[in-house]
């Protein structure tokens, strides 16, 4: 396994019991469910993460242009660039 990171996190009492409850039963560590659900997370808002990527490049390349006298791209560069990034 990679090494880990410790982190710091303040969960609610509810969600306490909670975790604690699903770990024994599941017969696995809070850590790993925790785990799990940052994963699931990361999985779920993936597309949404590679829409905010693409407007902050597209942003980028509009402010950059504009300042260096308006060079001409394409659309093909752009998404080439934009998936350089992943």
């Amino acid at each position: 396994m990679a090494r880990m990171v410790r982190k710091q996190i303040v969960i609610s009492p509810e969600q306490d019991r909670l975790l604690e409850e699903r770990a024994a039963v599941l017969g696995v560590s809070q850590s790993a469910l925790v785990r799990r659900a940052i994963d699931r997370q990361i999985e779920e808002t993936d597309r949404e993460y590679r829409m905010k990527l693409c407007e902050q490049f597209v942003q980028g390349a509009l402010t950059s242009k504009a300042s260096s006298g308006g060079q001409k791209w394409t659309r093909e560069e752009i998404h080439e660039r934009g998936t350089d990034r992943h």
